[in-house]
């Protein structure tokens, strides 16, 4: 089954040939990562150049793949578990050539899965696409048969992750109402998926349909991925936002007429505690002050049962360079302006202060981690690619429960399992 081919049809998408990125016909959206197989090159939407460039990146160095994922050229749960399994694909080229292949490829397929550990579809897409091409190659020792087998299951992880997300979308509308002005936090949408997931995926689904609604978009510091990339995708499909930064979301209900917030999610736990970037544990205290709904938006893959507690979620801390790059610019522009002398200094603090460890006298450690971890009972409901949950609605889950969900969706949306894969687990 050609899976591009089908999703492309179903919903909407056409060549941009200077992109090198089909987009989204009636939005504008660019899809976030595709594969050229002509080229056998992974291209990914350089999420570091936006909002100022649209522009790619080419992989067809697994190792490229790896770090592209690392330094957040692609970015968010569903995007990463999607480049995870084609930078595998792309591996498996090189790999062809040596003289273990087979043993190459699962060492690549480990450093891959957990190139970012928080989030749970990196490892969830790249492993699932491991074992079913070592399957096929323990079957059949056919090293070409292996490479195809992975070629098509990687197809297939996008083409199912754009399906789903159009039922998440869909059962999102659910929770979208005329007039609605929706707090969000850092980017969970399109960018942060194949096509239009997450929390802003259900917004652009709903003000494309003709629905009122207005969006407050929060600036989300360090790495600013609120005002740089949530405003970039909101921009592009036109949906009215007021920027803000972190610390006005009291006022933003008092000011902006703020009633609601959906965010995007990068892992649940069986307890319904659900992690994502930095702050959105904030933002939920503050909506249950105020008694107003707060909703996480996130993919079945996001989903972990073996996690029993939101305390158990490993959380990444991230380069310090992301909280001091600002402050250097500043100095130096100030510098070039005259502002402050030529021995003054050009960052802060200086370097000579940071530690890593509990700060002593006179020194400073800078404290950077990616995520934070909400309590469940501050969610409201998780809308999912199999329906909207309630955070006590997660421990009744099982593995079982939720693959014949997700099969059903894929089924009734045209998409066939490839020969030989019985579980998505």
């Amino acid at each position: 089954m050609e899976y591009l081919k089908h999703v492309s049809d179903r919903l909407g998408l056409d060549e941009d040939p200077a992109l090198g990125l089909p987009l989204h016909k009636k939005t504008s959206l660019p899809v976030t990562l595709w594969y050229n197989h002509e080229k056998d090159k992974l291209i990914l939407l350089d999420q570091n150049k936006l909002p100022f460039e649209v522009t790619t990146q080419e992989i067809g160095d697994w190792k490229d793949g790896v770090k592209a994922i690392k330094n957040m050229v692609v970015r968010g749960s569903q995007a990463i578990g999607v480049a995870g399994a084609y930078t595998l694909l792309v591996g498996a080229l090189q790999a062809k050539h040596g003289s273990d292949p087979l043993r190459q490829l699962s060492q690549m397929a480990q450093e891959i899965a957990y190139a970012r550990p928080t989030a749970a579809p990196l490892a969830w897409a790249t492993l699932l696409a491991y074992n079913y091409c070592k399957k096929i190659y323990d079957e059949t020792k056919s090293l070409e048969k292996t490479i195809d087998a992975l070629r098509k299951i990687s197809d297939f992880i996008l083409a199912q992750d754009m399906a789903l997300n159009y039922y998440m979308r869909t059962y999102g509308l659910r929770i979208v109402r005329n007039g609605d002005v929706i707090m969000t936090h850092c980017n969970g949408g399109s960018l942060s998926s194949t096509l239009m997931g997450h929390a802003l995926g259900i917004i652009e689904e709903a003000y494309s349909n003709g629905v009122d609604v207005k969006v407050v978009s929060k600036e989300t510091r360090p790495r600013s991925q609120g005002y740089r990339l949530t405003v970039w995708e909101l921009k592009r499909v036109g949906i009215p936002t007021t920027i803000i930064t972190d610390n006005m979301v009291s006022i933003s209900f008092e000011r902006l007429g703020v009633n609601k917030a959906i965010l995007g999610a990068d892992r649940v736990a069986r307890d319904g505690s659900v992690a994502n970037k930095v702050g959105s544990a904030d933002i939920a205290r503050l909506f249950k002050y105020f008694k107003a709904p707060f909703y996480y938006a996130t993919s079945y893959s996001t989903i972990s049962l073996d996690v029993k507690k939101g305390s158990d979620i490993e959380i990444e801390e991230r380069s310090i360079d992301e909280v001091t790059y600002p402050y250097s610019l500043i100095a130096k522009d100030m510098k070039s302006r005259g502002l402050i002398s030529e021995k003054a200094l050009e960052e802060w603090p200086p370097s000579e202060s940071i530690v890593t460890h509990e700060p002593g006298r006179g020194q400073v450690r800078i404290f950077n981690p990616a995520f934070d971890v909400t309590p469940p009972k501050f969610v409201t409901a998780i809308v999912t690619d199999i329906g909207i949950l309630r955070p006590n609605n997660i421990r009744r889950l099982t593995g079982r429960k939720i693959m014949n969900m997700v099969k059903k969706r894929i089924s009734d949306f045209g998409l066939e399992f490839p020969e030989g894969l019985t579980s998505l687990s």
